[in-house]
């Protein structure tokens, strides 16, 4: 028994086969393609896809358009933004013009300077410092160093900074050394070796030049 061929049915599905992710390649598509359909010998009876092509390239052109837009806009918005911080600046220096310039002409009175509807700057004066708290004596990362640190609190002149193998001998005691930072590394000590620390704030305005001592601190070089 013989077996008819069933006939091929013909079932493709158009795509768009180019790259469409940006709105440059959108563009770009779409009149390449539109250039190319116009070749096809079916174009002039292909009324319907003539139609939905004009519309397509109506939308690539606004596309097309509205992006020199934006490229237009984000370089006017790039040009403001850098006047913007200019005229910032021009205000800082006119504001501190204005500031100078009512306080020459008040003379310090302080009724004054509130008519012209500024503040009064104050300065908080501080009283004598007290003596730096959390003094911690720890080793150091090297083989006989030891590190003292503590809290900066409200000292803005520095630290003085004493150690000692015996605080109650006072032939043991350094000099006082001067400390920027709030803490203060001593090496060249033999491993494990015992020492104390104490510091104290420098402080201009106290009779002495810096405020208490604190207690001493023992702790151990590495």
């Amino acid at each position: 028994m013989s077996k008819t061929k069933k006939a091929t049915v013909d079932s493709a599905v158009a795509t768009i086969g180019q790259p469409k992710g940006t709105d440059v390649q959108k563009v770009s598509t779409t009149r390449s393609i539109t250039q190319n359909m116009q070749q096809c010998p079916d174009w002039a009876a292909a009324v319907d896809v003539q139609a939905a092509v004009k519309t397509w390239n109506v939308d690539a052109d606004a596309i097309d358009a509205n992006a020199k837009t934006i490229a237009t806009l984000r370089e006017q918005l790039k040009i403001a933004e850098a006047h913007q911080e200019a005229l910032r600046r021009n205000w800082r220096a006119s504001s501190k013009q204005v500031v100078a310039t009512v306080t020459l002409f008040c003379s310090g009175s302080v009724t004054k300077v509130k008519a012209f509807a500024l503040a009064v700057l104050t300065r908080n004066t501080l009283g004598a410092l007290e003596a730096p708290t959390a003094l911690a004596v720890n080793p150091g990362t090297v083989g006989g160093d030891v590190e003292a640190k503590w809290l900066r609190g409200v000292a803005r002149h520095g630290f003085l900074v004493q150690h000692a193998t015996d605080p109650a001998n006072a032939a043991t005691v350094s000099p006082s050394i001067a400390s920027t930072k709030s803490k203060f590394k001593l090496g060249g000590l033999p491993p494990n070796a015992s020492i104390s620390f104490r510091v104290a704030a420098i402080d201009p305005n106290a009779a002495a030049g810096q405020s208490p001592w604190s207690a001493w601190v023992l702790g151990n070089a590495r």
